[in-house]
């Protein structure tokens, strides 16, 4: 994982640039960041907590983020973030098993065939069965799990699937995920602005087409 500096850096723009102007992070928060850098926890999931927090004080109340002064405020939306990639990162929260064997591809695989099995609709067919295919391409013979690039995965697949759907749903998706940021786009750098704009419409799509993930959360994987 990469150095102290850049992982908290990293978090803290990405936060900042949703949360706006005139806003610091608390000692607490860095702690937060710590802690999570200390568990290995990726910045991609951290990243994924913070957007749905926002994504959820805007539904919720219609503030996003003036509803979310510090980073604390996101941390359980970021939690919820990390209970369900812990196939990727279980081992390092003190699990006594992972996805991150043979076996675990098996199982994934076996979730994402009765996901293709019980779909009746073409698209989002298809789209489990892209995430299958992106699934079993990318195990590498050396023994290398795929588990790891999952969240990757499952972007790509969003994408892919974002751009079948027609023009028009299309656009109005796009609309949608820049509602939900607001004026504070005006803020934001070009890279967090596209970034924020897919990761917000990716929780749209989600909600929206009822897509479930292929990984598992705590409770899924211990029943």
């Amino acid at each position: 994982m990469e150095n102290n500096s850049n992982y908290v850096k990293e978090i803290e723009t990405y936060f900042l640039s949703l949360a706006g102007e005139g806003i610091m992070l608390s000692s607490m928060d860095y702690g937060l960041i710590m802690d999570w850098k200390n568990k290995e926890i990726p910045k991609e999931v951290v990243f994924k907590g913070i957007n749905r927090a926002f994504s959820e004080a805007k539904s919720r109340d219609g503030q996003g983020p003036k509803s979310l002064r510090t980073l604390k405020h996101c941390a359980q939306c970021i939690e919820n973030s990390i209970d369900e990639f812990r196939p990727v990162i279980g081992k390092n929260l003190n699990r006594a098993e992972s996805l991150d064997d043979e076996s675990g591809i098996d199982i994934v695989v076996e979730r994402l065939n009765n996901y293709i099995k019980s779909n009746n609709d073409s698209l989002t067919k298809s789209y489990y069965m892209n995430m299958k295919e992106k699934l079993l391409a990318s195990i590498d013979i050396s023994g290398n799990n795929v588990l790891s690039q999952s969240a990757k995965i499952e972007e790509e697949s969003l994408e892919e699937f974002f751009g079948n759907l027609p023009q028009a749903e299309r656009e109005g998706i796009t609309l949608e995920a820049r509602s939900l940021l607001g004026s504070r786009a005006r803020h934001m750098t070009k890279t967090a602005l596209e970034e924020s704009l897919i990761s917000f419409r990716n929780e749209i799509l989600s909600k929206k087409y009822n897509l479930k993930g292929f990984l598992f959360s705590a409770e899924e994987y211990s029943g």
